[in-house]
């Protein structure tokens, strides 16, 4: 439980919402929840793919469609806009019904939409579909988050939480290699057709792997959406999330860019290169994830901590590298960084709050974190645009971004009654 948390229109104490409900983890056997942390690998996976794919391709995008560093800024951040306002009702959608229908939903629409995305024939059009994308894929990060409740008790849930958000990672190198192999051998239409169809069958998978949950009743271990948002605790961890994601998409969308303006690699090379750091990222993260069921208990604030002053570090070496090992290396070193923070600001409904209220404060916190990835790429690209040919503006507002993010971190805390209960389950 995060703790105590007030009851909306009341003036009494705090009411304290109970700390553990009946857990769903029994209905799962083995074999089913390795079925289910293999699925929704796959999907985030694919996800991510789909998501990274338009920072490299907006490369050709650009000069197709005449595009200034404005005006590609927009294209990268239209998808964001949709995608965080879906977190919030998508996430209660699944805490109600169970998360089976919301998860082939997801899957099925964004991947119809990855395919329309290559028959787009106008800036508008684009801006359409990415926007649609962006509500169609909104649902899945709480809808996942409710299956790992689903599946798995307390004990297990920060390592299976890692692994499948670590997909992220996996995701975002398969989608910087594999988009640029095949916008170099095809062209860039013809790649979101091949990873669209490859999403359809990704959904029609989930649907035969994930069991459907009857409809939750509101009981006395149900926050309201209000209630949840009206938590100090949760707010500070969605704008953890917030300040720390303003860093990673802002490196994940102009990064590629970066490399083959600045330093001459061409679009294969570099889809190459940017896979290494999320690779490495992807392990880190999964290391989190073992740290935080073994040890993190009521020590979220020194993960984030540590984690937002990596990304601080680290940031500011990348302005002074002078070759690309060190400037890869340095990325990568300020990725792990971010690892402590995104596995940990997803852990802390799974860990803390009853399973009927994990959807929507899944929801909530990821809304924060998509709502600084529709700002950060636009920003950027104003920034870029002002000072053509450097990136020290843009790499700034980065730094400020970190030191948001360690700012909020040191000033969390679970407080009241939960903190007695930091070591239930």
């Amino acid at each position: 439980m995060l703790q105590s948390l007030p009851s909306v229109g009341s003036t009494a104490a705090p009411a304290e919402i109970p700390v553990s409900s009946p857990p769903a983890a029994a209905t799962y056997s083995s074999g089913r929840k390795f079925a289910v942390l293999a699925i929704l690998l796959l999907s985030w996976i694919l996800a991510n793919a789909d998501r990274q794919a338009m920072s490299i391709s907006i490369v050709p995008i650009a000069k197709e469609f005449g595009l200034s560093p404005e005006g590609s800024g927009w294209v990268l951040s239209s998808f964001y806009f949709s995608y965080a306002l879906m977190q919030l009702g998508a996430g209660w959608l699944s805490d109600r019904f169970g998360s089976r229908r919301i998860l082939v939903f997801s899957v099925a629409c964004w991947s119809i939409l990855t395919s329309l995305t290559g028959v787009a024939g106008t800036l508008g059009v684009l801006l359409l579909v990415r926007l649609l994308f962006g509500a169609g894929e909104g649902g899945f990060v709480p809808a996942s988050t409710v299956t790992v409740a689903e599946a798995f008790p307390k004990k297990e849930r920060a390592r299976a939480k890692s692994l499948v958000i670590g997909a992220s990672f996996i995701g975002s190198a398969i989608g910087t290699s594999g988009i640029a192999a095949l916008i170099h051998a095809y062209g860039w239409r013809m790649a979101y057709h091949a990873f669209g169809a490859f999403g359809v069958v990704v959904a029609v998978a989930i649907w035969f792997s994930v069991k459907s949950a009857p409809r939750r009743p509101r009981t006395a271990h149900t926050a309201s959406f209000r209630t949840l948002f009206a938590s100090p605790v949760l707010r500070k961890t969605m704008f953890v999330f917030f300040f720390s994601n303003i860093v990673y998409v802002g490196l994940i969308s102009w990064m590629p860019t970066y490399l083959m303006k600045t330093r001459g690699i061409d679009i294969v090379h570099v889809g190459t290169a940017s896979a290494i750091p999320y690779l490495v990222a992807f392990g880190a993260l999964n290391i989190v994830g073992w740290l935080l069921d073994k040890v993190g208990q009521g020590r979220e604030r020194l993960f984030m901590c540590v984690g937002a002053t990596m990304v601080i570090g680290f940031l500011v070496t990348m302005a002074f590298a002078d070759s690309l090992v060190l400037l890869l290396t340095f990325w990568t070193l300020c990725l792990v960084g971010y690892t402590a923070i995104y596995g940990t600001v997803f852990v802390i409904p799974l860990k803390h709050l009853p399973d009927e209220s994990v959807g929507t404060a899944a929801g909530i916190i990821n809304f924060g974190g998509q709502v600084a990835a529709a700002i950060g790429p636009v920003a950027i690209g104003y920034l870029v645009g002002a000072t053509p040919g450097s990136y020290a503006l843009a790499l700034g507002f980065l730094v400020l971004a970190g030191l948001g993010a360690l700012l909020v971190s040191a000033t969390w805390r679970v407080s009241g009654p939960a903190a007695a209960h930091r070591q239930e389950a």
